[in-house]
């Protein structure tokens, strides 16, 4: 079997790679970086020579390509994309999506159920996974020790949302109504409600404000560009909530290219590679915290499987798959409010052998339950390639 994989600089593409070629199928790495997911005419032109001039059997790709599914529909090719991203972030995906050649892979399985919902029935929710021996293989120095040892390790980005530009046109009821939502959907843990919140009437009533405050501008704001940036607020808060606590009474690290004021006990020591060195954080942490952006409804983040791939403990919000797939108290720890979030910490880090043996526990699943070589099967299976 031949594969043409597409490859942006996705986290997880060595990883699938890695699977594809110990399931004995072959791999051509097509790198790219497109200036539009749903129109490249260079990359277009590209693809299909390439589908055309060698005997594929799919093109697979770590996220949803318009401008993929396109190519592959024209030239009567599977095209098999598996998302680690939430939203996707794609403009009139409901366009391409629902293309016959298409199999399209989401790892939250809300947002699978929306799109199978609306009709298209090529979409698959398939959890995300973990290279436990690629971690393993990963070893710490005395060096890496001193460097990454901590207490309590963050590693993500704060946010830096438009909600602010957004709202500052907005008439003070408005502007109200959306700081009432967020100060709600930050208290609930497990359901996304700020979707529901944002109706077709209110959406209209802010663009009309717009157009009030400026009658010649053509911005129209999508509820999906709203909901993301209530999200990002939302998370930034309790991130930095939370993190800002827990450094108040304990040793906290943060791993970000954000920069932060205000919050002078956490040690910010900037971002970290994903594959080189975010995972010897992982490994030198009593406690990783997972914080997740507010608008993945369901899904298990990389970042947890991660975590636990390297043997860490995670402390993570509550997640609804996350406690579909693992146990709480005894594979991992889930919190379900901020002062929550530190009374366990502070728990966790005061009892180092209940600690430890949820951490084991944690890696014994994912070594069982969340191999890319499964994931990779599944796929085949689903799309009639195996």
């Amino acid at each position: 079997m031949n594969i043409l994989f597409y490859e942006w600089g996705s986290y997880t593409a060595g990883d699938v790679a890695s699977a594809f070629k110990e399931a004995g199928i072959s791999t051509d790495i097509y790198q790219y970086i497109l200036t539009d997911k749903n129109e490249d005419e260079r990359f277009e032109n590209e693809l299909e020579s390439k589908i055309k001039n060698s005997s594929y059997d799919a093109v697979f790709s770590v996220n949803y390509f318009p401008v993929i599914a396109k190519v592959c529909h024209k030239n009567n090719i599977k095209y098999i994309s598996w998302s680690y991203d939430n939203p996707l972030n794609v403009i009139n995906i409901e366009e391409t999506l629902g293309l016959s050649t298409n199999y399209v892979f989401l790892f939250d399985k809300v947002q699978a159920s929306k799109y199978q919902g609306l009709g298209f029935d090529n979409v698959y929710h398939l959890p995300l996974a973990v290279s436990v021996q690629r971690l393993n293989g990963i070893q710490l120095s005395s060096v890496d020790k001193a460097r990454y040892m901590s207490d309590i390790s963050f590693v993500g980005n704060l946010y830096n949302s438009m909600l602010g530009a957004y709202i500052n046109p907005l008439e003070e009821y408005q502007r109200g109504y959306i700081d009432g939502i967020c100060t709600a959907q930050s208290h609930v843990y497990g359901y996304y409600m700020v979707d529901d919140m944002l109706t077709d009437a209110f959406m209209d009533e802010i663009n009309q404000t717009y157009k009030k405050v400026k009658p010649d501008t053509e911005f129209v704001l999508p509820r999906e560009a709203l909901s993301y940036a209530m999200a990002a607020e939302i998370t930034r808060k309790e991130r930095l909530s939370i993190l800002g606590l827990l450094s108040a009474h304990h040793d906290v690290s943060l791993y970000s290219r954000d920069k932060i004021d205000g919050l002078a006990d956490i040690k910010q020591k900037g971002a970290v590679d994903y594959s080189s060195e975010m995972p010897k954080v992982f490994k030198c942490s009593k406690v990783n915290m997972n914080i997740t952006l507010k608008i993945l409804q369901s899904g298990i983040p990389l970042r947890v499987l991660d975590i636990m791939g390297c043997g860490g403990f995670v402390l993570s919000n509550y997640q609804p798959e996350v406690a579909e797939y693992f146990v709480n108290g005894e594979e991992i720890a889930m919190y379900d409010s901020v002062e929550d979030a530190y009374a366990q910490a502070d728990y966790y880090l005061a009892h180092d052998d209940i600690r430890c043996d949820i951490a084991r526990r944690g890696l014994e699943k994912v070594s069982r339950e969340f191999s890319y070589r499964d994931r990779v099967n599944d796929m085949l299976r689903i799309s009639g390639l195996s």
